[in-house]
């Protein structure tokens, strides 16, 4: 075995361009494949992180009303908030606060514009979202009166740090308006969160009449399974028919088609690029053995076993996909590691075609060994498939009529 493999690698080296030529097909075939992973799992990954992080948290508390119409009407009552943090207290949480949320038209000295206004609790909202890790200028919410403007709707109503801005909502009393003073101004990585509002809880709750709640956000400490404290959330609130728990697909319903369908989706692209690979390599083998008819008919004239020529052009090919998939995947993965630290900047695009989605604007590639087993299996399996034939057909080949071909 030892000497097959010294001999075709001495063969790959006797036609050095046509060995750097299939090398680099499979090394750009590994580098695709090695891209297309990460930067799709990447996708879905930087998209839950976002809204986990900065918006929604692990997973909501609401009635079951509300899940079907989010109105004020449907809010969590005073008794059910009580309830539903009782019920909650026995789990392991890194975090759980109460928010009030409702349409709003905000109108400054310049303009006028429509947001969701979100009352939170200042000190429960840090340990769910971290808002206050979001500020840009100013400073995070410390009273009543007081609100925070995403760095986009202040450029858009011109409001800058310490001027008034009137909230105008409707409650369970009918349309009411407050002025607020902008305190600060907080720059979120989610377009959806550019048109959000940010005032203290007990002061909307003053404002619209409601004493409740329109959900708990709930955050769980890290390396915590969702699913299955999603599970045990509905668990303790079993007794309470009324309240419901939503998980991160409940809360974004498009992206479970986007998740469920991002692996599928990437078939067609694999196979487009092992179908590429593969036509290089079997086009670049076939006519290596076909320049060399001769040679392989001497070679079975003095002795070479059929299977061991044969064996000889599945090593060459598998060698080229070796190097290749060297290359290519040592690159790939360099890039990953690049995308998965600095990201891809899709702010233009999200905030066209993507804001309502919860797409973050800056993407992080993943990084995972799984993914050097994924292309190496598909680069394993291109390359033997597409030598088989050439191989075959030495494998095929007679002595005689080999060396007067040749």
């Amino acid at each position: 075995m030892t000497g097959m493999v010294r001999m075709a690698w001495r063969n790959l080296w006797r036609h050095p361009q046509r060995t750097l030529l299939m090398t680099g097909i499979v090394a750009f075939g590994s580098l695709v494949i090695l891209i297309l992973f990460g930067v799709t799992d990447g996708f879905v990954g930087s998209m839950t992180a976002a809204q986990v992080a900065e918006n929604q948290g692990s997973f909501q508390v609401r009635t079951a009303a509300y899940a079907d119409d989010p109105v004020l009407e449907n809010a969590l009552s005073p008794e059910q908030l009580t309830a539903a943090q009782a019920a909650l207290t026995g789990m392991r949480l890194a975090g759980i606060a109460p928010r009030l949320e409702v349409g709003a038209m905000l109108r400054s000295a310049y303009g006028t514009d429509g947001v969701a206004l979100r009352g939170v609790d200042p000190i429960a909202e840090k340990s769910v979202t971290h808002p206050d890790e979001m500020i840009a200028d100013g400073r995070y919410l410390m009273g009543s009166g007081e609100i925070l403007l995403s760095s986009v709707l202040a450029e858009e109503l011109d409001v800058r740090i310490g001027e008034r801005i009137v909230v105008v909502v409707g409650g369970s009393a009918g349309v009411k308006s407050q002025a607020f003073v902008t305190v600060g101004l907080f720059r979120p990585t989610i377009v959806e969160m550019e048109r959000v509002a940010i005032a203290p809880l007990d002061t909307l709750r003053k404002l619209t009449g409601i004493e409740g709640a329109t959900t708990l956000a709930v955050s769980l400490p890290g390396g915590t399974a969702a699913g299955r404290a999603v599970a045990e959330a509905r668990r303790l609130l079993a007794a309470h028919p009324d309240i419901a728990v939503a998980d991160y697909f409940d809360l974004n319903p498009l992206a479970r088609v986007m998740i469920s369908g991002s692996t599928i989706k990437l078939i067609p692209f694999v196979i487009m690029i092992s179908l590429l690979a593969g036509f290089g390599v079997a086009n670049t083998t076939f006519y290596s053995v076909l320049e060399r008819t001769r040679e392989f008919g001497v070679m079975t004239a003095v002795g070479m076993s059929r299977k061991t020529l044969a064996g000889v052009v599945l090593l060459e090919s598998a060698l080229v996909g070796a190097m290749g998939f060297l290359v290519g995947g040592g690159i790939g993965y360099a890039g990953l590691l690049y995308l998965g630290r600095d990201g891809i900047d899709f702010s233009s695009f999200v905030r066209d075609v993507g804001g309502s989605l919860g797409m973050p604007t800056v993407i992080y590639a993943a990084t995972s060994g799984w993914y050097w087993v994924a292309a190496f299996s598909v680069v394993v399996f291109t390359v033997i498939a597409a030598a088989w034939y050439p191989a075959r057909r030495a494998n095929q080949l007679e002595p005689v009529t080999a060396i007067r071909e040749g």
